[in-house]
C-alpha cells in the first residue's frame, strides 16, 4: 500500500450532472421510517486512557512521549479524546479514549467530503437548467442543487433563454422556480433556531451566490427575472411551480466541480455546501434526500468503502448539530481511506482541500493560527478540518511527520471554553504530531 504524495491529481475525465441523472441511483436502498436513536456518549474505562503503541520509530516515538506529556495540559479540558497514526501502516503512535464518541462539530465535513467525492464524482459538475413552462409565456428555473451557482450563470441562462423566446415571439413571461428536488426545508435534529439563517442557510434546491435570505429559491427567480430585463423581456411574477416532466429545455449551465465545491467546503467550514453536498449524496445513493435519508446513506456509503461507524451519529453533513456523536478513531478511519491508493476518487483530498496550518482557510494567519511559537514551525506542514461550538473544539487532519511520512490525526473536545487558548492548545498538540516542536 503506497501513501500518494501530498499533491493534487487533477482528474482525468470531466462529468455534468444533469438533473435526470442525479435521480438515478448507484445503489438501492429505501429510506427507514424508524429514527435513529442518539447514543450515549461513551469512554473507554479510565485504566486504559493511553494505549500502547507497540514498538515505534525513533521519531514517532519521540511523538508519542510528547503527546502524552502534553495531552494533560488543562487547557485542553477534561476529556480530551484522540488518536495519531501513520497514514501508511496504520500503526498507532499515540491515542487517549480514541473510541469515545464526541461532538464532533465541522469535523463532521469530512465525512461529507469523503461521501461526495466517492458517489457524485470528483469532476462532476451539476446543471441548473431553464425550461418552458405549461404555456409559451411561462419559464421554469429548475434548481439542481448546486450550492456554487453565481449570478454570472444566472446570467448565462438568462441571455439564452432570451434569445430562445424571442425567437418564439413571446415578450412578456411568469418565472417559476423549482426546486423540488429537495424537500421542504426544516431544522436538522440537535440544530438550534437561530442557526437558520445566520450559520446556514435553510436548506433548498436552489440558491444564488450563497444568499443568506429566509427564501433562497423565490430569491434566485427574482435575480433571473431582473437579468431577463436586462435582456428585453417583461416579467409579470416569480413564483414556486414545478416544471412538467420532459419540459422543452430553453438554457442550462454548469456549477463548479464536486472537487472544487469539496475543498470550499472544507477550507472556509462552508455550513451550505455541506448540506447541499449531503442531500446530493443521499440521492445518488438511493435514499430520499430528507434529515433520515441523507444520514442512512452517510453510513452505507462509508460502510461501502469498508468504515463502519456502528452507533456513531450524523444528524447533519455540516456538524451543527449537537446531537452527532463520532470517535476520533472513526474520523482518523474516514482520512486513511484517502492514503490507501485504493480510493483515487479521494485524490483531491491530498493536497490543500483541507485548510492548510498558518495559510489558508480556517487556519489562515488571519484565524492567528500557526503564526506564533511553539506552532508557527507546523505552518505548511499539515492540513486539518477544524471544528467549533460552544464548548466544543476539534482539528482532524494529516502532517507530515519528521520522518517524511504522512500522519493522521484526530483531537475532539468537548468540554472546553471555545476560545482562541484552547483552539491553540489543540494546534500545538498538531504540531507535535509534524515533529517541529
Amino acid at each position: 500500500m503506497l501513501v500518494r504524495p501530498l499533491l493534487h491529481r487533477a482528474a482525468a475525465a470531466t462529468g455534468v450532472l444533469l438533473l435526470g441523472a442525479l435521480l438515478q441511483p448507484v445503489t438501492s436502498g429505501a429510506v427507514a421510517s424508524a429514527a435513529v436513536a442518539t447514543p450515549p456518549r461513551t469512554a473507554v474505562p479510565a485504566a486504559g486512557r493511553t494505549s500502547d503503541p507497540g514498538v515505534l520509530s525513533t521519531t514517532d516515538q519521540l511523538v508519542h512521549d510528547k503527546l502524552l506529556a502534553r495531552a494533560t495540559g488543562t487547557r485542553l479540558g477534561p476529556d480530551l479524546a484522540g488518536t495519531v497514526t501513520d497514514a501508511l501502516t496504520g500503526q498507532v503512535l499515540w491515542e487517549q479514549t480514541p473510541l469515545e464518541r464526541q461532538v464532533p462539530a465541522s469535523n463532521t465535513k469530512l465525512v461529507t467530503a469523503v461521501n461526495a467525492l466517492q458517489v457524485l464524482g470528483p469532476a462532476t459538475r451539476l446543471s441548473t437548467t431553464v425550461v418552458r413552462g405549461e404555456t409559451p409565456d411561462r419559464v421554469v428555473l429548475v434548481g439542481a442543487g448546486d450550492p456554487s451557482l453565481t449570478r454570472a450563470n444566472l446570467r448565462s441562462l438568462a441571455a439564452d433563454s432570451a434569445l430562445a423566446l424571442g425567437a418564439s415571439g413571446v415578450s412578456t413571461v411568469t418565472v417559476s422556480v423549482d426546486d423540488s428536488l429537495f424537500p421542504a426545508p426544516s431544522l436538522a435534529y440537535g440544530w438550534r433556531a437561530s442557526y437558520v439563517p445566520r450559520d446556514v442557510a435553510a436548506v433548498r434546491a436552489l440558491v444564488v451566490d450563497q444568499h443568506r435570505v429566509k427564501d433562497t429559491s423565490l430569491d434566485a427567480g427574482r435575480v433571473f427575472a431582473k437579468l431577463l430585463g436586462r435582456y428585453g423581456l417583461t416579467v409579470r411574477a416569480v413564483v414556486r411551480h414545478r416544471a412538467l416532466p420532459g419540459a422543452p429545455l430553453l438554457a442550462a449551465v454548469e456549477g463548479q466541480p464536486v472537487a472544487t465545491m469539496v475543498a470550499t467546503m472544507l477550507r472556509e467550514s462552508d455550513n451550505d455546501y455541506a448540506e447541499a453536498l449531503h442531500r446530493l449524496v443521499a440521492i445518488k445513493a438511493g435514499f430520499a434526500p430528507s434529515w433520515t435519508g441523507a444520514r442512512l446513506a452517510q453510513h452505507q456509503v462509508l460502510a461501502g468503502l469498508g468504515v463502519d461507524l456502528g452507533t456513531a451519529v450524523l444528524h447533519d453533513g455540516s456538524g451543527l448539530s449537537r446531537r452527532n456523536r463520532i470517535a476520533p478513531a472513526d474520523l482518523v478511519r474516514v482520512l486513511s481511506l484517502v492514503f490507501d491508493g485504493a480510493h483515487p476518487q479521494l485524490d483531491s483530498l491530498q493536497h490543500e482541500s483541507l485548510a492548510v496550518a498558518g495559510r489558508t482557510g480556517t487556519l489562515a494567519p488571519r484565524y492567528r493560527r500557526y503564526v506564533t511559537a511553539p506552532t508557527r514551525c507546523a505552518a505548511g506542514l499539515l492540513e486539518a478540518k477544524t471544528g467549533s461550538l460552544a464548548g466544543v473544539i476539534t482539528l482532524s487532519g494529516f502532517a507530515r511527520g519528521a520522518d517524511g511520512r504522512v500522519k493522521l490525526f484526530s483531537f475532539l473536545l468537548n468540554q472546553v471554553p471555545s476560545t482562541l487558548a484552547t483552539r491553540r492548545a489543540v494546534d500545538r498538540l498538531a504540531a507535535t504530531v509534524t515533529g517541529c516542536w
